[in-house]
């Protein structure tokens, strides 16, 4: 379920880093999206006020939300992948800077962790040009010549590269190691190893006082205290995912026991106190098989597409679908090569349009690429658009101007082989 990529970061799809990607972003929206900065610079004090340099010195209230919105315009592109190294880089910084603002009186995890985003995209952006599943990586293909392009659409490419999900899990699995060391060695490594954790007493005490001191009352919490057997399992049991999780990530074993165990150690923090650590989920979930669960997806019919194998245009439309054939069940066959059962058949005609053959069907031209959408599932609610009596109408006009002035309007080097 979950992917050690420090074990092996090649993968046959770069479908997992595209979703990574997204699963970051909106999650970095959701949480810089609720910031109303104006209220927060009006509080009259600081909590830690070595952070007070980071307010800028005019009109801070206006200045950080200004920051805030262009940093969720970035995020916005960098969650599609456009100019992933300005997105990502930029909003990399914009971040760190709201991040060190926000602990001025906020220096829980709600703002730490927002210093985790930061890392997120700082990977992501310097290993920016192996995201093929992006907009960037559509517009790298105009780097290529026009027999590697119809050789990828042909056959694909056996595996993908994907470091920056090697190194973030590497980073996350490094931070859930230091908490764990941290309530070991709470004085440092030479401070003396503290046993207390593993008892029952040091749990219980938090869970009372924090039942107190919150306005918040969990029932479940105190009574779990008349358990010490449970909550000293619940304290080893935390320990065990977090340090290790980073042991499994080095030995190239196995992370799925470990993720889930962090999972439901955050869930039982909601149960014992209250708390609602959500960011643990998004980060964890970037790691997760997704393209696994994207080809059971997908439809299992074969479709055979014929494109026009000499028109730079045509390849380049077809980038995406290709990558997104996680299962190898659609057939990208070049007119040059195509059967001749479906070039005798009555009304086809490969110089006019890209056709789609489902078994006896044929779909022509803007049908074509509706029905490469259906070979996805995911894309259903487009596909139906798609199919409306307007929406149809007006995209058969669209492609067929497109198709009869691609040589004129786009990048088409159809007699370059001639």
């Amino acid at each position: 379920m979950f992917i050690n990529y420090f074990a092996d970061e090649e993968r046959s799809s770069p479908i997992n880093l595209a979703v990574g990607r997204a699963i970051i972003a909106s999650w970095l929206v959701w949480k810089t999206i609720m910031y109303d900065w104006q209220r927060f610079v009006e509080v009259p004090f600081h909590l830690t006020p070595e952070f007070a340099w980071t307010l800028p010195p005019v009109a801070p209230g206006l200045v950080l939300t200004v920051e805030k919105w262009v940093l969720i315009g970035l995020l916005v592109l960098f969650a599609f992948g456009y100019r992933i190294r300005f997105t990502g880089g930029v909003g990399a910084l914009l971040l760190a800077h709201l991040a060190a603002a926000r602990q001025i009186h906020i220096t829980s995890g709600e703002a730490q962790s927002l210093l985790i985003g930061v890392y997120f995209l700082l990977v992501y952006t310097v290993y920016s040009q192996t995201d093929a599943l992006s907009i960037d990586g559509l517009r790298r293909t105009k780097n290529e010549t026009v027999d590697s392009l119809r050789s990828f659409i042909v056959s694909g490419r056996d595996s993908y590269p994907l470091p920056g999900l090697k190194w973030t899990l590497v980073i996350i699995a490094m931070i859930y190691f230091g908490s764990g060391f941290d309530k070991l060695f709470p004085d440092g490594p030479f401070g003396g190893f503290h046993a207390g954790y593993f008892g029952s007493v040091h749990l219980s005490r938090v869970i009372v006082v924090r039942d107190i001191a919150y306005p918040w009352h969990v029932p479940l919490g105190p009574e779990l205290v008349e358990y010490p057997t449970v909550i000293t399992g619940a304290a080893i049991g935390t320990l065990v995912v977090e340090l290790g999780l980073f042991v499994a990530v080095l030995a190239g074993i196995g992370i799925t026991p470990f993720a889930l165990g962090l999972l439901g150690f955050q869930t039982s923090v909601v149960v014992l106190f209250g708390i609602l650590f959500a960011d643990t989920y998004p980060i964890l979930l970037t790691f997760v098989a997704w393209d696994r669960l994207y080809g059971r997806v997908v439809s299992d019919r074969t479709l055979d597409v014929v494109f026009d194998g000499r028109c730079y245009f045509c390849m380049r439309s077809l980038y995406l679908f290709r990558i997104l054939d996680v299962n190898d069940t659609v057939r990208f066959v070049p007119q040059s090569s195509a059967p001749d059962e479906y070039r005798n058949r009555d009304g086809v005609d490969f110089d006019s349009a890209m056709y789609a053959f489902d078994g006896d069907e044929a779909h022509e031209g803007y049908y074509a690429f509706r029905e490469l959408l259906r070979q996805y599932r995911v894309f259903f609610p487009v596909v139906w658009l798609m199919g409306l009596g307007p929406v149809a109408r007006v995209g058969e006009r669209v492609y067929g101007y497109v198709a009869a002035n691609r040589g004129r309007q786009f990048t088409c080097r159809v007699d370059l082989e001639e």
